[in-house]
C-alpha cells in the first residue's frame, strides 16, 4: 500500500484518484479550484463519467480516497505524486503548461525527499527532461525520480481503460524509478513498454496523431463515396477484413475529431517539425481535412434546407461524446455555433445537459428529441448517444416540420428513417439502391 497524492482533479485525476484507490493505496487528491475540492470533498465528480462517482463513494467511505484543499497537506508524506491536470488547450489546439508548471513549483516547496512523481498530464515532447531539470535547480535539496506515464483514458470508458489497459507506456531515465512505478501496479496484468522520457512523450504524440490522420482519411474518402455513388460503410468494411489493417482500425466517418485532445498533438508534432525545419506534410493534411468538416456538414443541411437563415434546426447530443457531460471543444456545439452565425436558430437535446450553461449560450435546451424536432426544419444527429436509438423515427417525423436528418455518424437505419418518412443525409452514403443495415452487414 503507498501514499499518493494527485494533483489535478478534472476528468483525469478525478478517475485517477478513484481507481489508485481501489488497488489498495491511500489516495490524497488536490486542485488549485477549491470549488472542484469541496465537489468532490461532497462525492460528486466534476464531470460525468459511468460509475466515477460510484468509485469515489466507496473508496471515500473505505478511507483509503480523500480530498484536500492545498498542496501542503496532500503531499505531506506522500510516496507518490501523480501530476493529472487535463492539459489544457488554446482555440489553436495548443497546449498551456501553466497549471503543470505550478505543481512542479508547489512540489519544490512541500514535497518530501525521495519522492517519485508520475506526471500522467499531456505533455509536449521534451516537457519532462525541462521539468525535471527546473525542479533540481529550484529544490536541490529534493531527492526526487520522475515517470512518465501518458494517460490513455477514454471520455465514456476511463475506469475500464485505467484499471484493464492494453499496455502501458512508461518513460523512466533510471531502472530505480521504474521499479518504483512498478509497485503501484502489481495487480494490474497489463505488459509494461519502458522507454525514454522523450520517446513516451513521442509515443503519446504519435498514437493521437495516427488516429487523427485515419480520421480525416475516412472523411476524405466519405466525400469520395458520395461522389461516386459508394457506400463508406461497405468500404470501410473491407478495409477492415485486411490484416495489415485490422478490425479495430479507427475509420468511422462523422464530424472529425474534436476535443483538443488529438488536434493538441498534431500541433505539438507540427511545431517540433518548424523548429528543426522538417515540413510535417501529412499532418498539415489531417489538420486541414478536419478543419472542413463542420463546414461540409453545414452545406449539406443548407442545400437541403433551402439555405439556413430563419431555418430550425434540432441538435440531437451536445457533448463531446457519449458517456461524458463535457462540452469542452464539443463539434455539436462548434457546429451550433456555426448554423447560428448563418442565421439559424437552433434547439437540442441531450441526456447529460438539462440546464444552461456558458456553452449552451443561444441554444434552446429541450427534455427530449421530439420537443426539439418540434416545427425543425431540420434534425441533426451530433453526438450518438446510445440512448437515441430508442427513439421512434416516425413520432420524430410528426414533430418537424420538413423531413430532413443529417446524421453525421451513420447512427439511425437509413431505410428505416426513409421508411418513417425522413429523407437521410448520412456521411459517405452515395445515392444507391437502398439497404438496411442488415443487408450491409451480410
Amino acid at each position: 500500500m503507498a501514499q499518493i497524492a494527485t494533483v489535478g482533479l478534472w476528468h483525469l485525476g478525478s478517475v485517477v484518484s478513484a481507481c489508485l484507490a481501489s488497488l489498495g493505496h491511500v489516495v490524497r487528491g488536490t486542485d488549485f479550484d477549491a470549488a472542484r475540492v469541496w465537489q468532490l470533498s461532497a462525492g460528486s465528480p466534476p464531470v460525468y463519467e459511468p460509475g466515477l462517482a460510484e468509485c469515489i463513494a466507496a473508496q471515500s467511505a473505505a478511507g483509503r480516497l480523500s480530498f484536500r484543499a492545498t498542496c501542503r497537506e496532500a503531499f505531506e508524506g506522500a510516496d507518490y505524486i501523480f501530476v493529472t491536470f487535463d492539459t489544457p488547450v488554446d482555440e489553436d489546439d495548443r497546449s498551456n503548461l501553466e497549471p503543470i508548471e505550478r505543481a512542479f513549483e508547489e512540489v519544490a516547496a512541500h514535497a518530501p525527499s525521495g519522492v517519485t512523481l508520475v506526471v500522467m498530464s499531456q505533455v509536449p515532447v521534451g516537457s519532462c527532461a525541462r521539468l525535471s531539470a527546473a525542479l533540481s535547480a529550484r529544490a536541490p535539496r529534493l531527492n526526487f525520480s520522475l515517470i512518465y506515464q501518458p494517460e490513455n483514458l477514454r471520455l465514456g470508458e476511463a475506469l475500464e481503460t485505467f484499471l484493464r489497459p492494453d499496455f502501458f507506456v512508461v518513460g523512466a531515465e533510471e531502472t530505480a524509478a521504474v521499479q518504483s512505478w512498478e509497485r503501484l501496479y502489481e495487480s494490474i496484468t497489463a505488459p509494461r513498454m519502458v522507454m525514454r522520457w522523450s520517446s513516451a512523450e513521442l509515443s503519446k504524440h504519435a498514437l493521437n496523431a495516427f488516429l487523427a490522420t485515419s480520421i480525416s482519411f475516412v472523411n476524405e474518402l466519405a466525400d469520395l463515396a458520395e461522389i461516386c455513388g459508394a457506400d463508406i460503410r461497405e468500404v470501410t468494411a473491407a478495409l477492415r477484413r485486411d490484416r495489415r489493417v485490422g478490425a479495430q482500425a479507427f475509420l468511422r466517418p462523422g464530424p472529425g475529431f474534436a476535443g483538443g485532445t488529438l488536434g493538441r498533438d498534431i500541433q505539438t508534432l507540427r511545431e517540433l517539425g518548424a523548429r528543426g525545419q522538417r515540413p510535417t506534410l501529412q499532418l498539415d493534411a489531417t489538420l486541414a481535412v478536419n478543419r472542413g468538416r463542420s463546414a461540409r456538414l453545414a452545406e449539406k443541411l443548407e442545400q437541403a434546407c433551402g439555405g439556413l437563415s430563419g431555418r430550425r434546426i434540432a441538435l440531437l447530443g451536445l457533448t463531446y461524446k457519449p458517456g461524458t457531460s463535457t462540452l469542452r471543444r464539443s463539434h455539436s456545439i462548434e457546429f451550433a455555433q456555426l448554423l447560428s452565425s448563418r442565421g439559424a436558430e437552433i434547439a437540442a437535446c441531450d441526456p447529460q445537459v438539462k440546464e444552461p450553461l456558458p456553452e449552451t449560450r443561444g441554444i434552446r435546451l429541450c427534455a427530449d428529441a421530439y420537443e426539439a424536432a418540434s416545427g425543425a426544419d431540420a434534425v441533426a444527429l451530433l453526438t450518438p448517444w446510445p440512448e437515441f436509438r430508442a427513439l421512434d423515427l416516425a413520432r420524430l417525423r410528426t414533430a418537424a416540420r420538413q423531413p430532413v436528418l443529417l446524421d453525421a455518424h451513420n447512427f439511425f437505419d437509413d431505410l428505416e428513417a426513409r421508411r418513417a418518412g425522413w429523407r437521410c443525409l448520412g456521411v459517405g452514403v452515395g445515392h444507391q439502391p437502398e439497404k438496411s443495415r442488415e443487408a450491409r452487414a451480410r
